[in-house]
């Protein structure tokens, strides 16, 4: 990934991602590995204003190959787009996640509760839980599209039907809403970075200040919206104001349980709190 200013678009799009491009042929052609040039993309991420200032559209490659800018891209199963708002990954979501509903549905009648809890939570509910950290910071918009799928989900297992109320279809079968699942799982892996249980690019994310008497993780600085939403600024953010006992719990599972219960107790205000 590397940034640019639009004004120098020509000298980054056309010279520096060539270099690029030479440099990851070099590698692979060391480690024996073919680098399929008619499947490669390149995407321009950025606000509107930014990209409408981009006038080049393609890159003409040493081999001859011309690669367009795409606007939509796909990565570990995930739709992303120029601006990064994942619309396109929720409706894609959407419609996938509804159709397996529709066809549980057809064979409903044939499974219990726990049956029908087991099979939905496979086949839907792991795809709404799949990279959800991503959907910190989408619109409200597109978050309601997400709980209508969960809500989708719960009818299901509960023997409801699209129009009947939801009442405590949720709390009884002891799901988070979308927007507390998506805390939980920024909860959950910025833990698992603080005592060493992640990747090392995830642990350097999470520096605790050397100053003052308590525990402060350092939130770095940020310029933008899309910094805002990232996991170096959003993980120290949580962690640093979620209550004590949950932060210094002495094992994951301990800390999943105590988050999950202050996470189902807590207000709406105090959610936005949390990351506000």
């Amino acid at each position: 990934m590397m940034s640019f200013k639009a004004s120098s678009q020509s000298i980054v799009l056309v010279y520096e991602i060539q270099r690029c491009f030479e440099k990851v042929q070099y590698w692979m052609n060391h480690y024996y590995l073919q680098l399929n040039e008619s499947k490669t993309q390149i995407a321009i991420l950025g606000n509107n204003r930014t990209l409408k200032e981009v006038g080049i559209k393609g890159l003409n490659l040493p081999s001859g190959m011309t690669i367009r800018f795409v606007s939509n891209f796909r990565n570990l199963g995930i739709t992303f787009d120029s601006g990064l708002k994942l619309t396109n990954q929720v409706t894609e979501l959407k419609k996938r996640c509804f159709r397996t509903i529709r066809n549980i549905n057809k064979i409903r009648f044939l499974l219990n509760k726990d049956q029908l809890k087991v099979i939905v939570n496979s086949l839907v509910v792991s795809c709404l839980d799949y990279c959800n950290g991503l959907y910190f910071g989408i619109s409200e918009k597109l978050l309601t599209q997400l709980q209508l799928i969960q809500n989708a989900c719960a009818k299901t297992v509960m023997g409801k039907y699209k129009h009947d109320h939801m009442n405590e279809d949720l709390n009884e079968l002891h799901w988070l809403n979308m927007r507390r699942r998506v805390i939980f799982k920024l909860g959950l892996l910025s833990y698992k970075s603080i005592i060493g249980h992640s990747p090392q690019y995830l642990q350097e994310l999470f520096v605790y200040a050397h100053h003052g008497h308590s525990l402060q993780l350092i939130v770095p600085n940020y310029q933008s919206l899309y910094g805002s939403k990232s996991l170096s600024v959003i993980g120290p953010k949580l962690m640093n104001r979620l209550p004590r006992n949950i932060v210094s719990a002495s094992d994951t599972d301990t800390f999943k349980s105590l988050l999950k219960t202050f996470l189902f107790s807590a207000s709406d205000y105090e959610i936005k709190q949390l990351t506000a």
